[in-house]
């Protein structure tokens, strides 16, 4: 106590005492440089560290982690009751591991790689900003149409189990003509004569292969001042060659793509009606109709023989790859036809039930109700449309 009141002697060496009051701690913050608090970090800029952070996950574990997923759906036991109609469940875990297949796709994916129409790549005093709206536009509708397609057979689960076989019908017709409005949007945004599907652009380019994750990853190289192509290393000094630099998709020119003309136009309109005139034939004649079955089979082979001869895009170019890659997609979607009624009911029904009693004997495989879950969907039509 005889202390509690000494002063301390000015001419004393040594540093002032420390207090831990208000004042001391507002001055050891760090000032900015215009003398006042440290800037504070932006909403925007939060979200691009949580954006860029979901990024390097997905791009690192994406793809083990849909695998896994894709395999675990087919565990689950397909129960046809009235709490389960027709695996239910099931499609409902297939539509979420496809939302988590879209939402990795969405972050991996580079602007640069969405095939819109570089005519609006500038207005009067905003340079760019058509090119930037036209993307997304394109991100928005593409990702709308991927995300009805995920869960349009729960759509039509849940209408059938309220509604009966009718009102199925009609939920099915109105969800088909919402997606052909998000398909024309997009082939407004895009520079070929014909549309473009997502996965076509998935095939040809990868989401994995983003040049701006390439880009961001460190270096510990660094480049020799005045030489292109030859770089040393930080602590050994040692010349290496330049590393290929990760190259940005081409950009899609009005001369590479096929030209436009009345016969591809034809082939589209007959392509994109197709699902919805199968439908009202089928709400008509019902879903064990040949005519029903022949029609879908007829337009979509019309289209392709009108559209396969006007296929004529620059060799070489990237709008080469996705246009053939669309066409073997709309080649590959006619096999669809084989699992939809009456077909499948008279030729392949008592084969795949015959397949699915030997499959649950086998040990090990009878974990996978891969031939049980294909029997319970295949009497819905989005199981089959193609679309």
């Amino acid at each position: 106590s005889s202390f509690a009141g000494a002063r301390r002697d000015p001419s004393s060496a040594g540093p002032p005492p420390m207090h831990n009051g208000p004042a001391m701690s507002k001055a050891v913050l760090p000032l900015s440089p215009t003398g006042g608090a440290p800037p504070k970090r932006s909403a925007g800029a939060k979200m691009e560290a949580a954006l860029s952070a979901q990024r390097d996950f997905m791009d690192t574990y994406g793809e083990p982690l849909e695998q896994l997923l894709n395999v675990l759906v087919y565990l689950v036991p397909v129960q046809d009751s009235e709490d389960d109609i027709a695996g239910f469940w099931n499609q409902t875990v297939y539509s979420v591991i496809d939302l988590f297949g879209l939402y990795r796709t969405v972050l991996l994916r580079s602007p640069d790689a969405l095939p819109v129409s570089v005519a609006e790549s500038g207005t009067s005093g905003h340079p760019g900003g058509g090119i930037q709206r036209a993307r997304l536009t394109y991100t928005i509708a593409a990702f709308s149409l991927r995300s009805l397609r995920s869960v349009q057979v729960l759509l039509e689960m849940y209408a059938y189990r309220v509604g009966g076989a009718k009102m199925a019908m009609r939920v099915c017709f109105r969800v088909e003509v919402v997606k052909l409005m998000l398909k024309l949007l997009l082939r407004s945004r895009m520079p070929f004569a014909f549309y473009i599907d997502e996965e076509a652009l998935e095939e040809v380019e990868p989401p994995k292969a983003n040049p701006a994750l390439a880009a961001a990853q460190p270096t510990k190289i660094r480049a020799v001042p005045g030489a292109d192509d030859v770089f040393v290393g930080k602590r050994s000094g040692r010349k290496l060659p330049a590393l290929p630099s990760p190259m940005a998709p081409a950009r899609i020119l009005p001369g590479d793509t096929s030209a436009p003309s009345l016969r591809a136009m034809i082939g589209e309109v007959i392509f994109h009606a197709r699902p919805l005139v199968h439908l009202m034939v089928l709400s008509r004649r019902g879903r064990k109709s040949w005519v029903a079955w022949f029609t879908a089979i007829f337009l979509d082979q019309a289209s392709l023989v009108l559209l396969t001869p006007v296929l004529e895009p620059r060799a070489g170019s990237r709008a080469a790859s996705l246009e053939l890659a669309e066409m073997k997609r709309r080649q590959n979607l006619l096999w669809w036809a084989l699992l939809r009624s009456p077909f499948f009911d008279k030729f392949l029904r008592r084969p795949s039930e015959l397949l699915d009693r030997i499959l649950s004997r086998v040990p090990v495989i009878n974990l996978f109700r891969i031939m049980e879950l294909l029997l319970a969907l295949q009497k819905f039509h989005f199981t089959t449309s193609a679309s």
